[in-house]
């Protein structure tokens, strides 16, 4: 399931995921990213993990929409190399992926302003 977080702004959609996510948790985002793109930007998103299992439809993180649009995508939680995390984030190719540890929450913040 995505929270929506108060650090979305402007281009940066900042979202708090945990247990498994469904496309109609992605389809969430879908307006933000809309609205981010007709103002002529590109899309950077937070992204904090907790208790990550998977999508529930594995073959849906490959139909995912826009994926060429996201400029940064910073992933926070206990996920770095987590295999599953690294195929959510597959179809996104053209985006700079960092991961951070909860601990370094903030400094993901400032790195996906900057």
């Amino acid at each position: 399931m995505f929270e929506l977080l108060d650090f979305t702004a402007q281009n940066i959609i900042a979202t708090k995921a945990d247990d498994q996510l469904r496309r109609v948790d992605y389809e969430k985002i879908y307006p933000l990213v809309h609205n981010i793109l007709l103002s002529g930007k590109k899309v950077r998103w937070y992204l904090e993990i907790e208790n990550f299992n998977q999508w529930s439809d594995n073959s849906y993180s490959q139909k995912i929409m826009h994926t060429n649009d996201f400029e940064k995508i910073g992933c926070v939680g206990a996920i770095d190399g987590d295999k599953r995390i690294m195929k959510m984030l597959e179809p996104f190719k053209n985006a700079e992926i960092l991961f951070f540890s909860i601990a370094d929450k903030e400094m993901a913040k400032s790195w996906i302003r900057d």
